[in-house]
């Protein structure tokens, strides 16, 4: 082909190389996992035969931190924006969080970790003279106010 598409040509051939080397990785950690699971199934088998692996529940895998943290940073800002003129509580913001990404709040690891993600950023952005924040009520929660 040597009608001036040769880069191009280059680059899809490069990037489809990397693409079929990176779904050979993640097929190779798939089946990886399904052996763990296997392995799982056996010993949960050992302490009680009449469980099957079918019986119980998958859970969603914890939330990773791919998000940068100026991306919950500027999503707690335009709630205490939302908000204003009564400051927002630590609990308010977790579970706009959770509505805004179609979190189910049963779910306790996701809940715990996410509380525990909001409330550091409430802590930086303190930190940054960004809010002030004082107690709420006998508990731990906080209510937050832009400075």
């Amino acid at each position: 082909m040597q009608d001036g598409y040769d880069q191009t040509l280059s680059g899809l051939l490069r990037k489809r190389a990397e693409l079929a080397a990176e779904a050979t990785a993640l097929r190779t950690a798939f089946d990886t996992k399904l052996a763990e699971l296997d392995t799982i199934d056996a010993a949960i088998r050992v302490f009680n035969p009449s469980i099957a692996p079918s019986d119980i529940p998958e859970r969603r895998a914890p939330v990773p931190h791919s998000e940068a943290t100026s991306e919950i940073r500027r999503f707690l800002i335009d709630q205490m924006r939302k908000a204003e003129p009564r400051p927002l509580r630590t609990m308010e913001a977790t579970a706009a969080l959770f509505e805004a990404r179609g979190i189910d709040v049963r779910d306790r690891v996701v809940t715990t970790l996410l509380r525990k993600r909001v409330t550091d950023a409430f802590g930086r952005m303190r930190k940054a003279g960004m809010v002030e924040g004082r107690k709420f009520g006998s508990g731990s929660e906080q209510e937050w106010r832009l400075v």
